[in-house]
């Protein structure tokens, strides 16, 4: 397998839960086995500002063009929803949240981390090295975490009047039957460092390199000593993603920003804080988090488009002239290519009962642009 199928494959584990389904397609993105050879996160996180409509209220930002005065006038199509549901005015939710927690110590070799947004306050910085393939990611929460027990060792650790709780694999050979059968204890050396901080604030701290007996450099003591040496200090997320303002009652969920993919997930903003999933590693981005509204920007060749335009050749992914809407399992989606660069493509996907009409997400895709952090790359 190549590392362009093992990124497109770990993308779709990503948009899985949140996407419309293909027949057959999503069962076999569940179950995608991981390989030793993992995708690489790259260029941090999004911030993004946005141009979203509900009904015909919109918040406009200046400098926009037709497509926007379209959205000034539209008016609730067959998607909308009506007779409990109202459509909800839009709302400039400014940039993505950025955490508020850095490291303030890492071992020789580690890189300025990047980031990503987890979840509704919850993020994950991410840095990895070439020695040992170490890769580290430091999980910030609000709820707290679930701890590994087995079949690796759980110890209790003082972090400087803090209880943590360290989940520990040593070095082994890939599939050594001692270590299980499933990632991440099956593929090499794994850890987790779990604590609470401070009220409200919930670190997991993970260590692995999914390269078998392969020795990762990094001790326990190395694990507490970046666990008690974390800082005050915020870490921004780039600029990877502008689309414009959302509707009323919905928060930032997830900001993804990799050669694959570069997007931007929404959820209700009075749902529960939820702990980071488990599925969520250095070495495999497959935690999810279901979205109400999703804007992403794709290769315009991209396997994962084929999850929004059924019937799709996912060997030749082709997206029509102008703007394509679909209504699969209780979402609206529209599926364009950009207008700046028709190599790459904007697919905003909502859920029905929003009440976003088609007109108004025809709008938003056609007015979503890369910011000038974005790492997606275009079609060949």
């Amino acid at each position: 397998m190549t590392d362009m199928e093992i990124q497109l494959r770990g993308a779709m584990d990503d948009l899985a839960d949140d996407a419309p389904s293909a027949e057959g397609l999503l069962d076999a993105v569940h179950r995608r086995g991981r390989t030793v050879q993992r995708r690489r996160v790259v260029l941090g996180v999004v911030a993004v500002v946005a141009v979203v409509l509900v009904g015909s209220s919109l918040l406009t930002l200046g400098g926009r063009d037709e497509a926007v005065e379209r959205l000034k006038v539209a008016t609730p199509g067959p998607s909308a929803v009506s007779g409990s549901a109202s459509p909800r005015p839009a709302t400039d939710l400014g940039k993505a949240p950025s955490p508020q927690v850095d490291f303030g110590w890492l071992p020789d070799g580690f890189p300025e981390p990047t980031v990503r947004l987890l979840g509704p306050g919850a993020w994950g910085l991410d840095t990895r090295r070439d020695e040992g393939l170490a890769a580290l990611q430091l999980q910030i929460m609000a709820a707290e975490p679930k701890v590994r027990t087995s079949p690796g060792e759980l110890t209790d650790v003082d972090l400087k009047g803090s209880d943590g709780k360290l989940y520990w694999v040593p070095v082994h050979a890939a599939g050594d039957p001692k270590w299980g059968h499933t990632p991440p204890e099956a593929e090499g050396p794994y850890a987790e460092l779990s604590f609470q901080r401070q009220p409200g604030q919930w670190i997991r701290l993970i260590l692995q390199n999914s390269a078998g007996d392969v020795d990762t450099g990094i001790t326990r003591d190395d694990l507490v000593k970046i666990a008690t040496s974390l800082v005050e200090k915020e870490r921004p997320v780039p600029d990877a993603i502008r689309i414009g303002a959302v509707p009323a009652g919905l928060t930032w969920g997830t900001l993804t920003n990799d050669d694959y993919r570069t997007g931007a997930g929404f959820v209700d903003a009075d749902v529960r804080p939820q702990a980071v999933s488990q599925e969520e590693q250095p070495n495999g981005h497959n935690g999810s988090v279901a979205t109400s509204l999703s804007v992403s920007i794709f290769p315009a060749d991209a396997l994962e488009i084929t999850l929004y335009l059924p019937n799709q050749d996912p060997g030749n992914v082709t997206i029509p002239g102008g703007t394509t809407v679909t209504k699969l399992d209780g979402r609206t989606s529209a599926i364009t290519t950009l207008r700046s660069n028709p190599k790459l493509a904007v697919v905003v996907s909502a859920n029905d009962d929003l009440g976003i009409s088609d007109a108004d997400l025809t709008a938003m895709a056609e007015t979503t642009e890369p910011g000038p952090d974005a790492a997606v790359k275009p079609a060949r």
